[in-house]
């Protein structure tokens, strides 16, 4: 059942990344639904890690999560361990959401409803990685 909940989530995730991608490489500014400055945030310098900017990484995080889950799946992976490569990988997602959330609160002190989005996958993602794995 968990890898069946993570498949459905990656693929949100992999729609959040992509649509942040998308309207971050447009000429004209992101508008934001809650009255924010979704801007301040994508243009900031905290949207690179290793040069690469957030959402590309977000997409590959949940593109990694995706193939995990359908290799888990349709019994393509048969590992020892696969439970807690999985529970590790979603673990990492989710403080590094925690981190850009700590980053919007206190250092750009603006939010992206989108990156939100993105860190609101991982939370359900970790929560029921701990529920089914440990």
């Amino acid at each position: 059942m968990l890898y069946i909940i993570l498949f459905v989530l990656s693929i949100a995730g992999m729609i959040d990344s992509l649509y942040i991608y998308h309207k971050n490489k447009q000429v004209a500014p992101m508008t934001c639904p809650i009255n924010s400055d979704c801007n301040a945030v994508l243009k900031s310098k905290w949207n690179k890690f290793l040069g690469v900017k957030n959402e590309v990484w977000g997409f590959l995080y949940f593109l990694f999560i995706f193939c995990l889950s359908t290799f888990y799946i349709f019994g393509l992976f048969d590992l020892l361990n696969f439970d807690l490569i999985v529970f590790f990988t979603v673990a990492f997602g989710f403080l590094y959401s925690l981190f850009l959330i700590y980053v919007q609160i206190f250092k750009i002190k603006d939010y992206c409803l989108y990156c939100l989005y993105s860190a609101g996958i991982n939370l359900l993602m970790f929560l029921f990685t701990i529920y089914f794995v440990l």
